[in-house]
């Protein structure tokens, strides 16, 4: 798939640059290009989590919560964790933890940095942010953006969709995206979400069962449908 979204952050005085490695796909905007360190670092994440699924293979296949293991990487602790609390798979968590993980360690020499991974963004920004919300619904292609905060240690902005990407999705949402202080746990949540949305009526369902997990924010769209909540403005 093209990353024509790629092309929508337009912010002056960062570096942009992508990092790739096995299957993943990194765009970064930061104060500095800094792709040699976050080359190594992500390197350092994928051969971890690989390392632990040849010990664990639940934890690759499963699509429900499994138990938590402090032995386990830290990645994988913090993918656990996210599938717990939302109640999917921990796979559902990669690209969200890896894109805070690729996010906090960028913030040891930079003050903000955004860090894109398959459409799941850790932004960490000193001002608030509109963030495009990109979506193939005829009703609502082009039409969306959201404002936020996302300052303090950043957050974590996911998206799930039957429609758009190759992940595992049971449901029908054409969108469901999720706003949280955890990455990890906003792309579990996005996944969750997404699966319970089958019809419009099931947007509702979606963003109580998303209220109750103490998210900054949400937004769903089904068909004709836009469901929002939270700590987000439409514009």
């Amino acid at each position: 798939m093209r990353r024509v979204y790629r092309e929508l952050f337009n912010l002056e005085g960062f570096e942009s640059f992508e990092v790739s490695y096995k299957k993943s796909n990194l765009f970064i905007k930061s104060c500095k290009n800094a792709r040699f360190e976050v080359f190594k670092y992500l390197k350092k994440l994928i051969d971890e989590l690989e390392i632990y699924i040849e010990k664990r293979k639940d934890f690759l296949s499963s699509l429900t919560p499994i138990k938590q293991d402090k032995k386990a990487p830290k990645i994988a602790q913090a993918m656990i964790e996210a599938a717990r609390i939302a109640g999917v798979g921990p796979m559902a968590a990669v690209a969200g933890a890896v894109a805070e993980f690729i996010g906090k360690n960028l913030l040891k020499e930079c003050n903000e940095c955004i860090v894109e991974n398959g459409g799941d963004v850790f932004l960490k920004l000193n001002k608030q942010a509109t963030i495009g919300v990109f979506t193939t619904n005829p009703y609502f292609k082009d039409k969306l953006a959201i404002n936020l905060s996302c300052t303090g240690l950043g957050c974590g902005i996911c998206s799930s969709s039957s429609k758009i990407g190759p992940s595992l999705s049971l449901g029908r949402a054409d969108l469901a995206m999720i706003v949280d202080k955890d990455c990890a746990k906003a792309d579990a949540l996005a996944t969750k979400t997404a699966n319970l949305i089958k019809e419009e009526s099931d947007i509702d369902k979606a963003i109580e069962f998303a209220k109750s997990k103490n998210i900054i924010g949400c937004l769903f769209i089904k068909d004709k449908k836009l469901g929002i909540w939270g700590n987000l403005k439409v514009v």
